[in-house]
């Protein structure tokens, strides 16, 4: 056996060294010298954390339909996001506040409700459920992605509904009012009359007999004789019906003179002897109603629908305004 001599036994033990120092380096992460940062929290809204990954995420989402809720964006365009940092945090700020509500409320959508909800969405657009993976793949989405997506909307809808929505009271008289500065010339009630009448013709002897007849017709009234036993012996209405009834009339289809005198009697009242252009009338009313314009009750649940709009985009902004004031909101970092 050769047994290397003092020297060579030294070199040998340094080239082993070195062999295991190389083998040591070869095995040291890269990353030992600085570690990157690849996320951070940027902003936090109560217990809600807002990470630089979600903001940098911001321009990806405003290009795919949908995934902004252009509800709260209170007045800004999607536009106005593009590129702009300050804005979109301030998005990011607001959307976090509502999830922040919506926990606090116990308003979240369970993972059975948005499944539920796929389905009827791809039933309705007459697609299977794989169908309809694909076609959102289409759209730059991921079944599963496009599950929080949903399930986000779903639950913001709900707690508009009972936060800000239910709390509205938009009237008729509101509606109306809207109706009316659109058609300042319409009428936001009219006068519906259901009459019956005992008339004297001026043909008949020319116009002072047949104001004596009418005289004498409403002196028997006032004594007590039936109103319609008088008009079916007396009326002198062309085609006169049974009891002298002659239907029902909205306000504006009577004659001026009529109207203005029969406006005020009640139910089952009779008036005086009213003077018309052809004789004298003596009118019973027999049923008075109030109904709305039919032109302002075929708009008025648009218009409803319009002012809750309006009103929720209003009110919305001073719900942020106010939850602002209350909850805990830090940026730690201005973009």
């Amino acid at each position: 056996m050769l047994i290397p001599n003092k020297s060579l036994k030294k070199h040998f033990i340094f080239v082993l060294s070195t062999i295991q120092v190389l083998m040591i380096l070869s095995f040291t992460p890269t990353n030992l010298q600085a570690k990157e940062v690849v996320d951070k929290v940027v902003a936090s809204v109560n217990n809600e954390i807002i990470l630089l990954s979600e903001l940098k995420n911001m321009d990806l989402r405003l290009k795919k339909q949908g995934a902004i809720d252009e509800t709260l964006l209170l007045g800004e365009s999607l536009d106005s996001l593009k590129g702009d940092k300050k804005l979109q945090l301030n998005f990011l700020i607001r959307e976090k506040l509502v999830e922040s509500e919506i926990k606090r409320l116990n308003l979240s959508s369970s993972d059975e409700q948005i499944n539920a909800e796929l389905d009827l969405m791809a039933k309705k657009n007459q697609m299977t459920l794989a169908d309809f993976s694909k076609y959102l793949n289409s759209q730059g989405y991921k079944l599963n992605e496009y599950k929080e997506v949903l399930k986000a909307r779903t639950e913001r809808q709900v707690f508009f509904e009972k936060e800000i929505v239910s709390k509205l009271r938009i009237t008729d008289e509101d509606a109306y009012s809207v109706f009316q500065a659109k058609y300042p010339n319409s009428k936001q009630s009219i006068r519906e009359f259901k009459i019956s009448q005992i008339f004297f013709s001026s043909k008949k002897g020319g116009s002072k007999e047949a104001f004596a007849r009418a005289q004498a017709a409403y002196k028997r009234l006032t004594s007590g004789e039936s109103f319609e036993t008088l008009a079916n012996q007396l009326d002198e209405t062309p085609g006169s019906n049974k009891d002298g009834v002659l239907g029902s009339f909205k306000s504006g289809e009577f004659l001026p003179e009529i109207e203005k005198a029969i406006e005020s009697l009640s139910n089952n009242n009779t008036s005086d002897i009213i003077r018309g252009p052809s004789g004298f009338h003596i009118v019973k009313m027999l049923d008075k109603t109030t109904v709305q314009d039919s032109n302002f009750l075929r708009a008025k649940e648009v218009i409803k629908a319009s002012l809750v709009q309006q009103n929720f985009e209003r009110q919305l902004k001073n719900w942020f305004e106010l939850k602002k004031l209350d909850a805990k909101i830090k940026v730690y970092e201005t973009p």
